[in-house]
């Protein structure tokens, strides 16, 4: 059971690194927070998961591109709350804040520059899926593993076959030893009844 656990889990992290790695709008993304910023409410090492929504509140955490927004390197996401909204020329923009920093930032974001809504944050878990993402880290932590467990797995699907097909062979064994000795009955019963035709002949 531990090992079909660890097994379910691995394979789970691993396709959601690799969704989250796929370059399409509006899914969701997986992201380590590196700086205290958020601190308390998201500690230093902690993996989020952001999805993009239809609308954002104040109060709401953010993640956010800087202003490359071509740019795809971590170093370019930011995580803080929503301090205020404001709609300028019919576009809305926010003014974030993070728990841990005493102002706002100093800097309007623009609503396309968001990626998306924190819906969920796991302390510390941050530091192995930034490993995991990279190549010695999916070597060490998802593919050697897997291959264990696999060939562990397979070892005993074929230990267990094995077995089937022993007591197959030894029902057909018993089987057949069991029509031999019905036949040699059957055979001697024959021999049985003709002798005492015989004999009665012989009487008459």
């Amino acid at each position: 059971m531990f090992a079909n656990t660890l097994l379910i889990a691995l394979i789970v992290v691993g396709i959601l690194v690799g969704i989250s790695m796929i370059p399409t709008k509006g899914i969701f993304k997986i992201l380590t927070v590196m700086s205290g910023s958020m601190e308390p409410t998201i500690p230093t090492g902690s993996v989020i998961i952001v999805k993009p929504a239809k609308n954002y509140r104040t109060g709401d955490i953010i993640t956010f591109r800087g202003p490359n927004i071509s740019s795809n390197k971590k170093d370019d996401y930011t995580t803080h709350r929503i301090h205020d909204i404001v709609e300028r020329d019919g576009t809305i923009s926010y003014i974030t804040k993070g728990d841990a920093n005493e102002s706002p930032d100093g800097e309007w974001i623009s609503q396309d520059r968001v990626v998306g809504k924190e819906i969920l944050a796991i302390a510390l878990v941050g530091y192995l899926i930034g490993y995991i993402k990279t190549l010695p880290g999916l070597v060490l932590i998802i593919i050697i593993p897997a291959t264990i467990i696999i060939y562990e797995e397979i070892r005993k699907i074929s230990k267990e076959t094995k077995k089937i097909i022993q007591i197959r062979k030894e029902k057909r064994a018993k089987a057949k030893g069991e029509n031999k000795k019905s036949s040699k009955n059957n055979l001697k019963s024959r021999l049985k009844s003709r002798k005492e035709k015989t004999g009665e002949e012989e009487k008459r």
